[in-house]
């Protein structure tokens, strides 16, 4: 007999292969013996999850991953949506593992940590460096008189060292922002995104350079002074 829940393992994540047919109830009771069995094999392991097999709503997605935390003592750091490059897609998304320990260990650093995407047309201003574990849709917009770190994707709009300072940085998993600014250093775009509408392949910091905002691959070396 076909499982109905498969769980894939791969390279820094997890893949949910679910049946299409199974009510949604009984999917989450399948999901949640399935990594109950698996609590121990697993350990306490930060990992990334996509979903196969099966096209999840907002909310179900959510439904699942409390109940994939509530059987297992796994760390979901975010959802991957796409399918193809998965495997180097999780490797993107969770090279900042280490950096997110710090932040949660180091007291010293005022950096302020953010869990969830900015949707709706949100606005979020703060004087601390920010990380944000999620996006930042398009609408949104998030401002910081230091540094801006998203370990998501920047859609919207980004502003770091809002108060000036030209040696701020806005890092992201993947970048296709609306508008970044950095210090009094801005980039509106006209008519068409000097981003374009394809996502770095890798992540990406921001910061400036003479005169002008550019972006390179991101390094531990960006965030040593974050």
């Amino acid at each position: 007999m076909k499982d109905k829940v498969r769980i894939k393992s791969f390279s820094k994540g997890l893949i949910l292969q679910m049946d299409d047919q199974l009510a949604f109830e009984e999917l989450l009771s399948e999901i949640s013996g399935k990594f109950e069995e698996a609590r121990s094999f697993f350990g306490r392991e930060t990992v990334a999850l996509s979903f196969s097999g099966r096209k999840l709503s907002e909310e179900e997605e959510l439904k699942v991953m409390d109940t994939i935390q509530a059987h297992c003592d796994l760390k979901i750091l975010c959802i991957v949506e796409k399918d193809e490059e998965r495997e180097k897609t999780f490797v993107r998304a969770l090279s900042l593992v280490e950096f997110r320990k710090m932040i949660e260990l180091d007291l010293e650093h005022e950096i302020q940590v953010f869990h969830g995407s900015l949707k709706d047309g949100e606005e979020l201003d703060t004087p601390n460096s920010i990380v944000i574990f999620g996006n930042v849709e398009a609408g949104c917009s998030i401002s910081s008189e230091k540094n801006i770190l998203i370990l998501g994707t920047l859609y919207g709009n980004a502003h770091a060292g809002s108060t000036g300072d030209k040696k701020a940085i806005v890092a992201a998993l993947e970048m296709a922002p609306q508008a970044l600014a950095i210090g009094d250093f801005k980039y509106e775009p006209m008519k068409k995104s000097k981003w374009g509408k394809k996502k770095k392949e890798e992540a990406m910091a921001a910061k400036v350079l003479g005169d002008s905002v550019i972006t390179e691959v991101l390094t531990k070396e960006h965030l040593k002074d974050f």
